[in-house]
Parts: C-alpha cells; sequence; structure tokens
C-alpha cells in the first residue's frame, strides 16, 4: 500500500490535484485485502497466531461476498469518511469503466503499477497477475480489453510505464 501511495502521490502532484486524499485511500485500499484470500492462505500468514487468524476470519466472513474494495469503502463510508470510500470503492480489476473521479482513476491505475513492493511496467503487472489470479472461468477477451482499457487511461493520466530504472524497490 505505501509503494501504491508513491505512485498515486506522484501522480497527484503531476496533475496538480489534491494529494491528501489520494494517499490516504492508497494507503487504506487494501487493509481488507484478507478477505479475498482462502483459509489456508490466511492461516499460514498469521504464523501460528489465533487471535489473528480468527479476526482475520470475522472480517473475511463480513466483507467476502463484496470484497475488499467494496468492504472497505463499505466500512469508510460507516465512519462517515466518503471521500475515502468513493476513492477505495472501485480500485479492482475489472472496475475501470466505473471510475467517474480523477481521484478514482490514479488510484486504481496507481494499483496496477505495484506488484507487492515494486513499481513495475503495467505489462509486468498483467503478466504476474494472471499467474497469481487467472482461473479456468476467466474470459481471456474480457481482460484483454480491460488491460487496453488500463493502458489508455495510464495516457490519460500522462504516465509513462516505462520507470527510470528498469524497476523500482522500495
Amino acid at each position: 500500500m505505501k509503494a501504491v501511495s508513491l505512485v498515486a502521490e506522484k501522480i497527484a502532484i503531476n496533475l496538480n490535484t489534491d494529494q491528501k486524499f489520494i494517499v490516504q485511500a492508497a494507503l487504506l485500499h487494501d487493509v481488507l485485502r484478507m478477505v479475498d484470500m482462502s483459509d489456508e492462505v490466511l492461516q499460514k500468514l498469521s504464523e501460528g497466531d489465533s487471535k489473528k487468524y480468527n479476526f482475520w476470519l470475522i472480517l473475511k466472513k463480513k466483507y467476502h461476498k463484496i470484497g475488499h474494495e467494496r468492504g472497505m469503502s463499505r466500512y469508510l463510508n460507516s465512519i462517515n469518511e466518503k471521500k475515502l470510500a468513493k476513492i477505495i470503492k472501485h480500485h479492482g480489476f475489472f472496475d475501470i469503466d466505473k471510475l467517474k473521479t480523477l481521484e478514482e482513476k490514479i488510484l486504481y491505475y496507481a494499483d496496477k503499477r505495484v506488484d507487492f513492493d515494486k513499481i513495475v511496467t503495467l505489462k509486468k503487472r498483467f503478466a504476474e497477475g494472471k499467474k497469481r489470479n487467472m482461473r479456468p472461468t476467466d474470459n481471456p477477451q474480457l481482460i484483454k480489453s480491460t488491460e487496453a482499457k488500463i493502458f489508455q487511461l495510464e495516457k490519460e493520466l500522462g504516465q509513462n510505464s516505462k520507470p527510470n530504472s528498469k524497476t523500482m524497490y522500495l
């Protein structure tokens, strides 16, 4: 999330828009990411800490059906952080057509430029994402058209997917 916030902040500065909310949204956007993970992965990530594992299971039960993006948005709305909730709500891969504001577009794009803790090209991020997330039931044409829209968004935001160095590490 820190890497996504760095990318988002840089874009916000370049586009002369409000950095505060974009950086805050980037730092929060994947807080509930564990709700999309299998119980086996959660158990492994909890490193034998049963309190942590049980807490994650409670969150997963509450938000799994709507996913981490909408779950975090729902939580932020519940504490009256409406603007943050709106920015975070649609950062899922297939939500590109739901983006309305510049802030939403910046967070969405910044999220697609980060692979764990590295800032990478869209091409590399998409390849890695397919390795980790592709299911036999996924529609390859929908994925391809979504990727094309993300490359178009990159141009709209005035970005160049090729970092100065091959890969930036944080």
